[in-house]
């Protein structure tokens, strides 16, 4: 009988207890806001580098009128200026029937500079909704285009926001992002394809290829473009152009087995050919050349007729072989 008192004694000075936490709980004067997580899960990664899109990518099959798509990724680079996130907010305390405006701001650690808060972007403000306990809003983090690492945490901004809340749960009362740009020299990097490496180059071969570096890659196309892109760039940017370069695109891996009715590469004669053969000329990469003699020709009389209109600038490269 004695343990069953014992036992009834226990139950009800848990429940006493369990009362005055809920009335402490709710008691408070002003309702608190805070994030909507774990605490083991307060914070998100945000890496440029590994931004990218789904894009849809046709595919050649290799005869004319055929081929589909498939979708691939297309990472973004620096042509991403900013990424959204949403945040997950909730109150600790009482729905109300009104919307209660506030604000958010950036933080940063001591000994962190001060200008990473510059790379959020807030709304002037944000409302929690009425009948609500929990809401949901939106942030930008913007690309630094700097190779930086930051920790940027965000807070209530209590001074600017509605004098009915307060941050809610310390540990649920700064959310961090980790914000990074930057661009590690890939292991596999040939210097010998593509040349020095540097962060800001890694990136813009990122952002003018939407890929990220590849060994097996075809270089030869890939590398004409980003030498196309770098002379753009440089001509449109005097006094800004880019402190790094490309070398000359290696032959396309088909070449070899076509050198005997091409010659000799260079970048300049691969240039002509895609001109002068047009649509044709992805037949090389296709590995299906069916008229082999007839193509050659082309290619001769193609040189000819350029050379005689241009007496003054010829072609840097010797006729195409007889075949």
């Amino acid at each position: 009988m004695r343990n069953i008192y014992v036992i009834i004694s226990v139950l009800l000075f848990s429940l006493a207890a369990c009362q005055e936490k809920e009335i402490l709980g709710y008691s408070i004067e002003r309702d608190g806001l805070q994030f909507d997580y774990d605490t083991n899960k307060m914070r998100v990664t945000v890496d440029f580098m590994q931004e990218y899109r789904m894009d849809n990518t046709t595919w050649y099959s290799g005869i004319p009128g055929e081929g589909g798509y498939y979708t691939q990724r297309r990472y973004t680079g620096d042509s991403l200026l900013k990424k959204k996130i949403q945040l997950n907010l909730s109150m600790m305390g009482h729905a109300v029937d009104y919307d209660r405006e506030f604000r958010l701001k950036a933080v940063v650690a001591e000994g962190t500079d001060e200008v990473a808060k510059t790379f959020l972007e807030f709304e002037p403000s944000y409302v929690f909704r009425a009948g609500q306990l929990r809401d949901t809003v939106e942030v930008y983090v913007l690309n630094p285009v700097a190779r930086v690492n930051y920790t940027i945490g965000i807070v209530l901004d209590e001074e600017n926001s509605d004098p009915s809340l307060e941050l809610g749960a310390k540990e649920k009362s700064e959310y961090q992002v980790l914000l990074s740009n930057r661009y590690p020299q890939p292991s596999q990097w040939d210097a010998s394809v593509v040349g020095d490496f540097s962060e800001d180059k890694y990136a813009f071969m990122v952002t003018i290829l939407g890929k990220l570096y590849d060994p097996y890659a075809d270089w030869s196309s890939d590398i004409a473009v980003l030498l196309e892109a770098l002379n753009e760039y440089n001509a449109s940017h005097p006094g800004e152009e880019k402190d790094f370069t490309f070398p000359e695109p290696p032959a396309p891996i088909w070449w070899s087995t076509f050198e005997h009715m091409l010659g000799e590469y260079s970048m300049a004669k691969d240039q002509f050919m895609k001109e002068a053969l047009g649509y044709d000329y992805n037949y090389f990469g296709w590995w299906w050349v069916e008229d082999e003699r007839g193509t050659n020709q082309r290619l001769r009389d193609a040189y000819d007729q350029y050379n005689a209109e241009h007496p003054n600038d010829p072609l840097p490269f010797e006729q195409f072989p007889v075949i």
